[in-house]
């Protein structure tokens, strides 16, 4: 724009009736559609008696269109009033008091005036020049400088973390659900050890002598519910039979064999078991099993107990000496105490079971989840929607049954970080941190604790895994 005629950029002196008053140059800003003005009066120079009083006046003004804006007053009366004709004006610029009022004779008066207004900004004020005005008589004419616009600051709010107790939406496709590797044959492993007792030198099971029936029970648990249905095919089943070391070895080691030979014939009777897959084994005395408890227990007389089983390898001779060694009242507490436990049978049974149908998996997976393998349960899995309870549960059932299976245990852990419980999760992960497959999950729960540079380190380094999830991830935090 033009230069300023009347005033510079310092405080210049500009002609007034009543006397010099000086201005500085105007600065202009514009934000958000509200123009500012801002300069100075100086009004030192004004001077008035007791009956005089002086209005200086801003207009804006661009062709037809012009603003009035609020006076600068210096008075000497004691009751200022507007005259008409700044009442006219008053009115052309909306405003119902002068800008301020310097009473020009007051020990205390203010002379500097820091003039600042806001408009509503119209597009002819980008051309306006400003006269000041008075007593309503043109007095000095001002060319506007630029306006300076300010831009507004474009806030961009980040989108919230997911939060825990409910469906976490963005982890859906940021999460890892690995595929198991696992063979379609399924070859399982039971193990049973049941303390049988017989009459005093008898070999006769009998299921209802003494205790006998309760630890049947147990072998009953595991066995029925593979004998139901078509799922499995036995392989073997392993009878060994122990003994304790009171009386010779040698008739001791037969008596495990016919104690474990009788209970083979009553599996062989109550499950119509093959004879080719029942096998009958002895592990005579067991000494070691007696070492075991003496070293656990520790009872006043293990030192020497142990001792002598260590110093003497014959056992009929180390039967003797603990007879001698220990003393009739220590003996029979450790023939009482321990020889119970060591008189046992082990069971061992083997089986294979075929593939099931995912309607068959539906239902085993609640009543018996040890006959499937990890694909079967989550083909279970795809019944139901990603975030659900039943969802989950399958996950987790996987990951019970399964507890060291790196697969199960990540994979538990996407499901508990898509159901929103993220301390879950963290458990699962935890088991496996040390794998390169779990780094990505973990740089998803890091993600969602709020640490994103150590998420970015995880999905960084799960680039050399799963490179096109792990990128995805990299690019949704940055």
């Amino acid at each position: 724009m033009k230069k300023i005629y009347c005033l510079l950029f310092a405080m210049l002196p500009l002609a007034a009736w009543a006397g010099e008053v000086k201005v500085t140059k105007p600065v202009l800003t514009l934000e958000n559609d509200t123009l500012t003005l801002d300069f100075k009066f100086n009004m030192e120079a004004v001077k008035v008696n007791s009956t005089q009083s002086y209005a200086f006046t801003p207009v804006l003004f661009a062709g037809k269109n012009c603003k009035t804006l609020p006076p600068v007053v210096v008075t000497g009366k004691n009751k200022f009033k507007m005259r008409h004709k700044d009442r006219k004006l008053a009115r052309k610029g909306n405003y119902n008091a002068p800008y301020t009022i310097i009473k020009g004779k007051s020990a205390d008066r203010r002379n500097l005036v820091n003039y600042t207004v806001c408009l509503p900004y119209e597009e002819w004020m980008s051309q306006a020049d400003m006269w000041i005005l008075q007593e309503g008589r043109k007095d000095c004419l001002l060319d506007l400088p630029e306006i300076q616009v300010i831009e507004p600051v474009v806030v961009v709010e980040e989108e919230p973390l997911p939060q825990k107790g409910s469906i976490c939406e963005p982890c859906m496709s940021m999460v890892s659900y690995l595929t198991p590797t696992e063979k379609p044959l399924k070859v399982r492993s039971e193990q049973n050890t049941l303390y049988i007792e017989y009459a005093a030198g008898g070999t006769e099971f009998k299921a209802d002598f003494k205790n006998n029936s309760a630890e049947l029970q147990k072998l009953k648990e595991t066995l029925n519910p593979l004998t139901e249905g078509d799922l499995v095919t036995f392989k073997a089943i392993n009878i060994c039979g122990y003994a304790s070391p009171d009386g010779s070895a040698k008739t001791n080691d037969r008596v495990a064999t016919k104690r474990a030979d009788s209970f083979s014939l009553y599996l062989r009777g109550s499950y119509h078991f093959p004879d080719s897959i029942l096998n009958v084994t002895s592990a005579g005395e067991d000494w070691d099993s007696l070492v075991k408890m003496l070293e656990e227990d520790k009872p006043d007389y293990a030192d020497k107990a142990l001792e002598i089983i260590n110093k003497y390898t014959n056992p009929d001779v180390r039967e003797a000496r603990l007879k001698s060694g220990l003393g009739s009242a220590s003996y029979r507490a450790m023939m009482n105490e321990y020889y119970p436990r060591l008189r046992r049978l082990s069971i061992a049974i083997d089986y294979e079971i075929r593939e099931v149908r995912n309607s068959e998996a539906a239902t085993l997976i609640y009543t018996n989840p040890k006959m499937l393998n990890l694909q079967e349960m989550y083909g279970v899995a795809k019944n139901f929607r990603p975030g659900t309870k039943e969802y989950r549960e399958v996950y987790e059932i996987a990951a019970t049954n399964y507890p060291t299976d790196i697969v199960a245990n990540i994979n538990a852990a996407s499901a508990n970080i898509v159901y929103g419980d993220f301390d879950r999760a963290q458990q699962y992960i935890e088991r496996v941190k040390d794998d390169p497959r779990a780094w990505n999950n973990l740089g998803v729960l890091a993600w969602l604790s709020g640490d994103s540079e150590i998420a970015k380190e995880w999905f960084t380094k799960a680039l050399t895994i799963e490179p096109e999830k792990a990128q995805e991830n990299l690019n949704k935090i940055k």
